[in-house]
């Protein structure tokens, strides 16, 4: 396939962060909050899935979390254990989340243009607002959990990205780049160092500044789910304060998200194994 714009940073195999020098990744389970369901208002336990290479002796290691995609209405941590079980076999300590979930919510509607009632329109756009803001909530404070239990999960919490797929990609973007609602300097306790996006965007571009973290995204061209002009316009609007975006885009395909890794998987891992090394400083 015909790539648009993409920007790779070389990748020779040279072991840890790069290859997969670990056999397999030891696995838990751990609740790292509660909130206020997006339906019904009951308190949630939200949890996450923790995968470290088995056998590693280093005690301060570098983060992944991942964010699973659905819609903010489906969808479950468990679909991004291939992912993380892999970069944790490359020596990362990585974290799969549950968020908050609206399983009724009609955002790809409002998206679309497909709601006609202005009084409709309104009411499911502030749902689908909330939703998107929930997952964004939810994912600081498994960040911040993360970064609690350094000592217990050998980690170092200076060397923290996001990634995700699909909603979750969404997520992991505005982690990026609207963590903090005034726009200023992101508060150490959820600042993260990048953000790993499979087919996300910011649906907010006013929040985008010079306080930004960089990010690696994936996107096709004939995306259905999440417009190839916002990831376009994420990637302009963020590049204009100097911030660094590497983009691997394919115009020409209609892949999304999981599926679109997996069929690039092979450039995308050496593309996002080169990003975070430089952007977390990796040795």
């Amino acid at each position: 396939a015909l790539l648009a714009v993409i920007t790779l940073s070389a990748c020779t195999p040279t072991g840890r962060y790069t290859d997969l020098v670990f056999a397999s990744a030891d696995t838990s389970t751990a609740t790292y909050g509660t909130a206020p369901a997006l339906i019904g208002g009951a308190p949630e336990v939200l949890r996450l899935d923790v995968f470290q290479p088995t056998g590693d002796t280093l005690t301060a290691r570098p983060v992944i979390v991942w964010i699973h995609g659905g819609g903010f209405k489906g969808g479950s941590r468990t679909s991004m254990t291939d992912v993380a079980t892999a970069y944790a076999r490359r020596g990362y300590v990585t974290f799969s989340i549950d968020y908050r979930l609206d399983s009724g919510n009609r955002c790809q509607d409002v998206q679309d243009g497909k709601i006609t009632d202005p009084t409709q329109l309104a009411t499911e756009t502030a749902r689908c607002t909330a939703a998107i803001q929930a997952a964004q909530d939810d994912t600081l404070t498994a960040i911040r959990w993360i970064r609690s239990k350094a000592a217990t999960y050998k980690i170092d919490t200076t060397k923290l990205a996001v990634g995700g797929s699909s909603a979750g990609a969404v997520t992991a973007v505005h982690v990026a780049e609207r963590a903090n609602p005034t726009h200023g300097t992101v508060p150490a306790d959820v600042k993260v160092g990048a953000a790993l996006a499979m087919s996300g965007c910011n649906y907010d571009l006013s929040s985008i500044d010079a306080n930004d973290a960089p990010i690696s995204m994936l996107h096709a061209g004939g995306d259905a789910a999440v417009p190839y002009d916002c990831a376009v316009a994420t990637a302009n609007k963020a590049e204009s304060f100097g911030t660094h975006v590497e983009r691997i885009f394919y115009p020409t395909e209609s892949g999304h998200a999981l599926g679109l890794y997996r069929t690039h998987q092979a450039t995308v891992d050496a593309d996002w194994c080169a990003f975070l090394k430089t952007e977390l400083g990796l040795a």
